[in-house]
């Protein structure tokens, strides 16, 4: 079967993040049909250096190689490296942005990704917050299309009941919770995933039946535990650090309602939100702020 098309993405499993499951899932679905190769950092960020011109001398051999008639971006900072393959292959490229790739602040970054990325054959968005971000950089709309984001629910099993699940999880933070509403947040701990806020804005004026489950790592961490500390949350709010799929799984079937109380913060965006989809699929209410790519991810109502 011919392949249709070359997939670069520095952004890949067994790494954890947003990006790393949409280059994953996307690119499976191709390589299952036998449509795609694919050229794929699996190591940390921190060899990205020799990554790129890897990845460039590596798309132009297999491009020819298997007369490959396009390759696909799987984020905005590979775009200077698409514009090289487009002029090198001649072939049709593009690209897909999902938020912080569009949005870094940096000057340099801002001079030359956006318009890399408008010279490119095709720009596809995973939210209309997104698109609207890169028409901001002088993107031309006509380049531009939505495809949000999705997932597979069969990802998020458990062969359990919700009871055992709240058992299991009251087991592991040490409390009862037969009588407790379980909150929870998924996700790296950033200033815009608003943890922190809602700690000290949200948590003290919610009854003492209400417990908070905060599931991810990230630079946030310290500051969020310092919050706990000032308001004498630590018997309510849980920070559980990096957990596993597995745990992961168990928390979206053991809570009550999850929760993503996002702020807005300048340079930094939230370009979907997918963890609404996967808590969503597991039957629990999402509650959100009503901002940026998350009104893509949520139906309000």
């Amino acid at each position: 079967m011919k392949i249709e098309v070359l997939f670069i993405t520095r952004n890949y499993l067994p790494q954890t993040g947003g990006l790393e499951i949409y280059s994953y899932n996307l690119i499976k679905q191709f390589e299952e049909k036998g449509f795609a190769q694919k050229i794929a950092l699996t190591k940390s960020r921190i060899h990205l250096l020799w990554f790129l011109p890897y990845a460039f001398v590596r798309a132009i051999y297999l491009t020819r190689k298997h007369s490959i008639p396009r390759v696909h971006l799987c984020d905005g900072l590979l775009s200077p490296m698409g514009v090289l393959l487009k002029f090198f292959l001649g072939v049709p490229v593009s690209v897909s942005i999902h938020g912080l790739d569009i949005t870094y602040e940096k000057s340099i970054y801002q001079w030359v990704i956006p318009r890399c990325v408008g010279k490119l054959d095709k720009v596809i968005c995973v939210s209309r917050a997104t698109l609207e971000e890169c028409v901001l950089r002088g993107i031309p709309s006509n380049l531009c299309s939505v495809i949000p984001n999705g997932i597979n629910p069969d990802d998020i099993p458990l062969c359990q009941s919700r009871e055992d699940s709240r058992s299991e999880l009251a087991e592991h933070v040490s409390i009862p919770l037969e009588d407790k509403l379980i909150l929870l947040t998924v996700g790296r701990l950033v200033t815009r995933k608003g943890v922190a806020w809602f700690i000290e804005n949200v948590m003290p004026g919610l009854p003492a039946s209400y417990v908070y489950m905060i599931a991810g790592a990230g630079p946030e961490y310290g500051p969020i535990a310092e919050r706990l500390r000032q308001h004498g949350l630590q018997s309510r709010v849980f920070l559980l650090g990096k957990v596993s799929d597995e745990f992961r799984n168990l928390l979206f079937h053991a809570s009550d309602i999850f929760v993503m109380p996002n702020i807005q913060v300048k340079g930094d965006m939230e370009g979907f939100g997918i963890v609404a989809l996967e808590a969503g699929s597991c039957g629990l209410p999402v509650v959100a702020s009503n901002i940026q790519g998350i009104r893509d991810a949520i139906m309000d109502g």
